[in-house]
């Protein structure tokens, strides 16, 4: 009923209004928030208001071709008064819940190449959990000094991927592999896939393999680290490193965040940072608009939802940055 009826309301004309209405509001909303962070909300509002942020996030992230973990946890972080590593925890937590709804689909009609699974989990899902342990230790250990440290860094990085969707180069379709290395040849990653569209069967080569095993190495560390989704990075490794289709690229990246993610939560699990009221309605609300952000995107010209997403990154980074500072004593 809601999804038909956000359907049939955003429309061409009033989409660009309504959307950024929303991430207006939502900034609005977690600043208030940051300002007082002692104001009284009953579980019940709480629910509630972290459900509907949630997912006016989730919508706005499918329309703009990024994972809802990347957009979450800085905006939770730069916007609220919660503790960081419930945030960071939760950000894990919700991305490994997202893309574990998705895995099914893409491994029933084959278009995650499962050996290339395989290979990748090892790396990323062993930093995944380094990179949570290591969130763990910082909290532990460096209190306000090294939340200030993963904040700053957090910032820094958040810019960094604001520019990657800025300046990246077109991700090819269906890349022309002219050589496959040794290496590769012998861990035998490539395999068919049915492509729709094409009405036939897309043989593919997987090259440079090697070279991911290091890049997902450092992602997963960055994932655990931070309690980011990393798709905005595995789709870019398999597509322009190891050459994969660009629909490979994008369903296995979503399958391998289901598979690393769901071993790098069990440290926050363990330090009690999943916290049942936050999580719960961060992942429902997730969940929630990703199905109606699929139902309306071919409604929309989504174009310039990129952009806002863009601009909603670099003013999170900017604020986490300046958090950092005032906690280093700089401001």
């Amino acid at each position: 009923m809601i999804i038909h009826y956000v359907k049939r309301s955003l429309t061409q004309k009033n989409a660009g209004k309504i959307l950024l209405g929303l991430l207006v509001s939502l900034l609005l909303s977690g600043t208030a928030l940051a300002e007082e962070p002692t104001m009284g909300l009953d579980p019940l509002t709480f629910f509630v208001l972290f459900l509907i942020i949630s997912t006016v996030i989730g919508i706005i992230a499918v329309l703009a071709g990024v994972g809802g973990g990347v957009i979450f946890t800085p905006l939770m972080m730069g916007f609220t008064p919660i503790d960081g590593l419930i945030i960071r925890g939760t950000g894990l937590f919700v991305a490994m819940t997202g893309a574990l709804v998705a895995a099914r689909p893409f491994l029933k009609r084959g278009l995650a190449n499962i050996r290339l699974l395989y290979f990748s989990a090892v790396p990323y899902a062993t930093f995944a959990v380094i990179g949570a342990l290591l969130a763990v230790y910082i909290k532990e250990t460096m209190g306000v000094v090294g939340e200030a440290y993963v904040r700053l860094s957090l910032g820094s990085l958040v810019i960094l991927i604001a520019l990657l969707f800025l300046f990246a180069g077109n991700r090819i379709e269906y890349p022309e592999v002219k050589s496959v290395d040794s290496f590769t040849r012998r861990v035998g990653l490539s395999m068919a896939y049915w492509e729709e569209s094409l009405g036939s069967v897309v043989q593919y080569q997987v090259t440079r393999a090697w070279v991911g095993v290091i890049l997902f190495a450092g992602v997963g560390l960055v994932s655990g680290l931070f309690g980011l989704g990393a798709g905005w990075a595995m789709v870019p490794v398999f597509n322009l490193v190891m050459m994969t289709p660009l629909k490979v690229a994008a369903a296995s990246s979503k399958v391998l965040i289901g598979i690393g993610d769901t071993a790098a939560i069990w440290p926050y699990i363990l330090q009690g940072t999943i916290f049942p009221l936050f999580a719960v309605p961060c992942m429902i609300g997730l969940i929630l608009g990703t199905i109606i952000g699929a139902k309306i995107m071919l409604r929309i010209k989504a174009g310039f939802v990129r952009y806002l997403i863009i601009g909603i990154m670099f003013i999170s980074g900017v604020r986490l940055i300046q958090q950092a500072l005032t906690m280093l004593g700089f401001l």
